[in-house]
């Protein structure tokens, strides 16, 4: 049975008992964000969670507390009278989007950076940087620290766009991405409570997105379950791979 601890609840010596036998680290990283009507603003931080928590229990090593940092695209638009902020998706619906803490590219890749350098400071060999969020800028700010880690005495593995190419039987076909019933579904996997199928699509601003009511119905939290076990395969895969040698 893999030996697993949270990183706060750790003393010293359970620190040096882990580097010693399970030098693995997985840290979370996604924002609280507006996700339509129906989903929770953990959305993000809670399936990255779900997904290092399963990765973690099966390969053992240390939980690092989630940090609720992202980014989104900043747009500017011109009104005649002043400057009009747009974070996002708000872009095409032309209103607040309400519940999202975003952090600039820059903080965000500076609070990450200086975390991953304190853990492999500790002596970890390897760390897993899980997100559940997938705005452009929030990806590219991972990856390239994941490059960036490249030769460093701890080896850096970026679960999102890692891994196997998930299968057609776990795709949802004509699911739009961004709180659509995709995500919605996977959410619901990890905490039905977080979704209220009632409320999805039906106000003005989730339409604005392109939810649709009647794709409420398209929500599966069973098939999110797979989807989630797929994404924990494919992490365990990597880390794995990583440890080897190391």
């Amino acid at each position: 049975m893999p030996k697993c601890w949270r990183y706060e609840r750790m003393k010293p010596a359970d620190l040096a008992r882990a580097l010693k036998t399970c030098p693995v680290a997985y840290l979370v990283v996604s924002p609280l964000e507006w996700h339509g009507e129906a989903m929770a603003f953990g959305c993000d931080p809670a399936i990255g969670a779900a997904v290092a928590t399963k990765a973690w229990k099966r390969t053992g090593g240390v939980l690092i507390p989630t940090m609720y940092y992202g980014c989104e695209t900043l747009f500017r638009e011109w009104n005649g009278k002043g400057w009009t902020d747009h974070w996002g998706m708000e872009v095409q619906t032309r209103e607040h989007h309400p519940g999202s803490l975003y952090c600039t590219p820059q903080t965000l890749e500076l609070m990450v950076k200086e975390t991953l350098t304190a853990i492999e400071h500790q002596g970890f060999k390897v760390c897993a940087l899980v997100s559940g969020h997938g705005g452009w800028e929030h990806v590219a700010v991972l990856k390239d620290l994941e490059k960036r880690w490249e030769g460093r005495r701890m080896k850096l593995v970026y679960s999102r766009r890692k891994g196997r190419r998930r299968p057609k039987a776990l795709r949802f076909e004509g699911s739009g991405g961004h709180a659509d019933f995709a995500e919605a579904s996977i959410l619901g996997a990890v905490d039905p409570s977080m979704v209220d199928k009632r409320k999805f699509g039906r106000i003005r601003r989730d339409k604005g997105i392109g939810l649709k009511a009647e794709n409420a119905r398209l929500i599966d939290f069973r098939k999110g379950k797979r989807v989630l076990a797929f994404s924990v395969d494919s992490l365990v895969q990597a880390v794995r791979e990583a440890m080897r040698g190391r």
